[in-house]
């Protein structure tokens, strides 16, 4: 018996039956589209392979469970591992996911049988969890669908991408290594034939992508992974440099626990401000999370990020002080 019929036969009718509902061969055909026949197979393995304490009960046409405790195979694994499936098909489903989007909906569906079997009082528990995002840029289904072809298959990639530093698109070959999804955006990280190096692609900037024929030799981890998590921020270069900002007492209450990354530190002064140490290595991101703060930050080291923010913030008071 197949996967299909575990997740869905197997569930409907233990649902049907746990109800009082007397399925039989006949409604369980009729649910699934399929021959009454292939249907009371299904059942007969259900009840002998499984060991189902299922019993004929002529008066409604149906069966019903002798022993309620009975539980299937498929859904003896704890609650917690059920939410955690379920959690994870909501994260993926709604950060752009492109076309697993249908695919992980239909297993949406069926763990939320598993789970209404196992939580009683919550009809619909996929509804229960939800994520938001902004500044998103919105990945195609198919781009989607073609760069993780490359990625899975180890094949060489094409598009034409547009980078917001210039103010037309490239066309690019690349390695696909990695994706992530980052702040509801998926990046992918890939060696560029181009530049003869490491670059990170936002998937929403790519068109008319392509699958190369040739295959390429992956990469070990250490040559690229240090591209993707060795400072603050998704965009990475190859020198780093520590940030140091010092947050007012108001706003150190706010961002007091906040990880904006694995290596950071922060002390508490006296006065109730916090002193945090961070490395970077993209400017531009790094600006962008001091600024939105505001007042509330200052920037302590180092001094030539000091002179670029004053810069910044000048040039802003100006847009309404003329």
């Amino acid at each position: 018996m197949g996967d299909q019929l575990y997740l869905e036969r197997f569930v409907w009718f233990d649902h049907e039956a746990r109800r009082e509902r007397f399925p039989n061969a006949n409604t369980l055909g009729e649910h699934f589209e399929i021959a009454p026949k292939t249907a009371q197979r299904s059942i007969d393995h259900f009840r002998d392979r499984l060991l189902a304490p299922l019993e004929y009960d002529k008066s409604h046409k149906g069966y019903f469970y002798t022993d309620p405790t009975f539980q299937l195979p498929v859904i003896r694994i704890s609650e917690e591992e059920l939410l955690a499936l379920l959690i994870s098909r909501k994260l993926i489903t709604e950060a752009s996911a492109g076309f697993l989007a249908d695919e992980l909906g239909s297993v949406s569906a069926r763990l939320g049988s598993l789970l209404s079997a196992n939580l009683p009082g919550r009809a619909r528990p996929e509804d229960a969890f939800s994520f938001r995002w902004k500044n998103i840029s919105p990945t195609d289904p198919l781009t989607f669908k073609i760069v993780t072809s490359a990625l899975i298959q180890g094949k060489q990639l094409t598009f034409c991408y547009y980078s917001p530093a210039a103010s037309n698109c490239t066309m690019r070959t690349v390695e696909p290594h990695h994706m992530v999804n980052y702040m509801g955006n998926w990046h992918l990280n890939a060696f560029c034939h181009l530049r003869g190096d490491w670059r990170d692609f936002v998937l929403g900037r790519m068109t008319l992508c392509n699958v190369e024929g040739t295959a390429f030799q992956i990469r070990e981890k250490d040559e690229w992974q240090p591209f993707l998590q060795n400072t603050f921020g998704i965009f990475q270069n190859r020198k780093s440099f520590n940030v140091v900002l010092r947050f007012t007492p108001e706003r150190s209450r706010w961002i007091k626990g906040e990880m904006w990354h694995e290596a950071q530190t922060e002390i508490v002064q006296d006065d109730g401000s916090l002193v945090r140490t961070i490395p970077a290595s993209h400017e531009a991101e790094i600006m962008m999370e001091i600024l939105k703060h505001g007042s509330h930050v200052e920037v302590l080291e180092p001094e030539w990020l000091r002179d670029k923010i004053s810069k910044e913030m000048k040039e802003a008071v100006n847009k309404y002080y003329v």
